[in-house]
């Protein structure tokens, strides 16, 4: 009933009378904030990066931005059942953990799994969303090995959407931001709520979810040469989910349900003194989860992170040079404490925490066509781990015929999380505090050809990954994490298309083919070799609003394991294509009506063995600008 309430009052939006909100937070198309300590023009950038902007948002319209990242080049989607449900991101073949995800500048991981659920994160109200593939880790240090995501939030005046359909789903959101003066502020509220499916696939019941979020922003103009900002944040998600209960590998129908809470307050002090721009940052982060079976608590896991930030730039021009010297000073605390009821097999309530300093720095120089930049950081691990330098360098030449060709290499560094560490679920998991840290090489070459109306990109990487953390299988069905003693190894090409057919008609293309191995040689479970894009936008020329947008996105076949049977069988899923559509028909210059579907193909979806999704559905909704 809350849900709906809230949708109801995002509609009711609709009835209130137009006002001068100003959009207050705009984002330089030609800079890329993902790839440096500062913001890079497009042009100077030597390692791969997909934008995907507002026009390639609306085109999908989706709920869940992992949907929305389908579109990006060498990126895989793991859901673990229908919407709202456990959703991995892997960045070239990487792991879930290796992928860093910032909001607006803040990390928002969880630190207990040092991974992003994408299942979280619906009704995100995304402007913008910068994907750089490949090691960032001589930037960002940990984390980071696969790529770093960075979504900014949008903060455009009164605006607001609600839709209902198939499933039983309903989905609302609604924002309001303005300016007073020297400053400006934004709040957003969300909402999702859906029936779902059995996940099982047994004719039980159905597997629901919901989620709800609130995100406010604030931005002062303190003088002409200093601004100060603040986020806060709070998104729930109740999940009802499935498991293997006799251990045969197949999920049965279970009342199991895992409540996800979230809160992210951060604030941010930049500014100039003569010639050195200063960022000063904090963040806080609280991720908790709990469990329950048939409606008793069954388990509790908490996740905090606290970070301080300090990062001064200088950058000097002469003619046609300009260089850029970067630092950034980096003060991490996480803490992590599980609370369980099951103390049969042991006791695996506990508390811990992990402490780290960064220092990162970052030279960049652009000479006319030419563009070369390196950046080296070394982590201090408090002695949990061995201290660690980590450093990518690149190169990229613009020609006069619009081609552009880059390089680039570098190194990563992952350390192991709590749960591998020290995570003990009775009877199943138990944590390993002897890992060591996973570590990467890589190296990428590519080439890029505006040609007016139409852009491409070709890209080739390779990469290695030393101490590959796995989980090792043990007779009884219990299990533990180790390192591998052999390289995994990663390489791929990636193509991407970017057309302008007309002012009205746009068309857009990826494929990307990846070999992911472990040290033995062997394909790793849940990387499709192959996946693909092909969507076209058409926007009217004639009737300012309407427009339509139609996406296919192709998974191909992976491997997973049947964990039922000792040793566990690897089992292949069938590939996939994923059709969407979504139309907008405005009925005046603020209200319009859109109409989406999803799965139009009604395909039988699977990114993991015995976990199904959701078939075809149509969705109708409003949206008020």
């Amino acid at each position: 009933m809350f849900y709906k309430t809230l949708l109801l009052g995002t509609a009711l939006c609709g009835a209130l009378p137009p006002a001068a909100f100003a959009q207050s937070i705009q984002t330089d198309t030609d800079e890329i904030i993902v790839t440096g300590l500062r913001a890079v023009a497009e042009k100077d950038i030597t390692t791969s990066v997909t934008v995907i902007d507002a026009q390639d948002l609306a085109l999908r319209n989706s709920p869940y931005i992992a949907d929305q990242l389908r579109a990006v080049p060498s990126l895989a989607v793991s859901r673990s059942g229908a919407a709202g449900g456990l959703t991995q991101i892997r960045l070239r073949g990487s792991e879930g953990n290796h992928t860093l995800v910032l909001l607006n500048g803040i990390e928002v991981s969880n630190p207990v799994t040092g991974e992003t659920d994408f299942g979280l994160w619906s009704g995100l109200g995304s402007a913008r969303i910068e994907v750089a593939r490949g090691e960032q880790s001589g930037l960002y240090g940990s984390d980071a090995i696969g790529g770093v995501i960075a979504i900014t939030t949008k903060n455009d005046g009164l605006n607001a959407a609600v839709e209902y359909g198939a499933f039983d789903t309903f989905r609302g959101q609604a924002g309001l931001g303005f300016d007073v003066e020297d400053a400006s502020f934004g709040l957003s509220v969300s909402a999702f709520d859906t029936d779902g499916v059995d996940t099982a696939g047994l004719d039980g019941e159905k597997d629901g979810s919901s989620a709800y979020s609130i995100l406010a922003n604030a931005r002062i103009t303190l003088s002409p040469d200093w601004q100060i900002g603040g986020l806060a944040s709070f998104r729930r998600s109740d999940v009802d989910f499935d498991s293997d209960t006799d251990f045969d590998g197949a999920l049965n129908n279970t009342d199991q349900d895992a409540a996800a809470e979230q809160i992210i307050v951060g604030a941010n002090l930049s500014g100039q003194t003569g010639g050195l721009s200063h960022r000063l940052s904090a963040n806080y982060t609280d991720v908790s989860t709990v469990s329950d079976t048939n409606g008793v608590f069954a388990n509790e896991t908490i996740g905090q992170r606290t970070k301080l930030s300090y990062s001064p730039s200088f950058a000097a021009e002469r003619g046609a040079a300009r260089l850029t010297l970067s630092a950034r000073a980096d003060w991490e605390d996480e803490t992590y404490q599980r609370i369980d009821t099951d103390t049969v097999f042991g006791d695996p309530n506990q508390s811990q925490s992990f402490e780290t300093f960064g220092l990162a720095g970052e030279a960049r120089m652009s000479l006319g066509n030419a563009a070369v930049n390196g950046s080296v950081r070394r982590d201090n691990n408090d002695g949990r781990f061995e201290d660690t330098t980590t450093w990518r360098v690149g190169a990229a030449y613009n020609f006069g015929f619009g081609g552009k060709l880059r390089a680039s290499t570098g190194t990563g560094v992952k350390n192991p999380t709590f749960t591998e560490l020290f995570g003990f679920f009775p009877g199943s998991f138990i944590g390993n505090p002897g890992l060591i840290p996973e570590k990467s090489n890589s190296w990428e070459v590519g080439y890029e050809q505006n040609l007016g109306t139409l852009q491409a990109s070709l890209t080739y990487f390779d990469a290695a990954l030393e101490n590959e953390i796995t989980t090792r299988f043990n007779p009884d069905f219990s299990s533990s994490p180790a390192n591998l003693t052999n390289d995994s190894t990663r390489s791929g090409i990636e193509l991407a298309v970017d057309w302008a057919l007309s002012d009205s008609v746009t068309l857009m293309g990826t494929v990307s083919n990846i070999s992911a191995k472990d040290n033995s040689g062997e394909d790793e479970i849940r990387r499709p070799k192959t996946t693909g894009s092909l969507a076209a936008n058409w926007q009217s020329q004639r009737k300012e609003g309407l427009r339509f947008g139609l996406a296919a996105d192709y998974v191909g076949a992976q491997d997973d394991f049947n964990f039922g049977a000792f040793p566990a069988q690897r089992v292949t899923l069938s590939d996939y294509v994923l059709l969407s559509a979504n139309l907008t028909y405005p009925l005046t210059h603020r209200l319009a009506v859109t109409l989406r579907g999803e799965n139009l193909l009604n395909q039988t979806v699977q990114d993991l063995f015995s976990y199904n999704n959701t078939g075809a559905g149509v969705f109708i909704g409003f949206t008020l600008k």
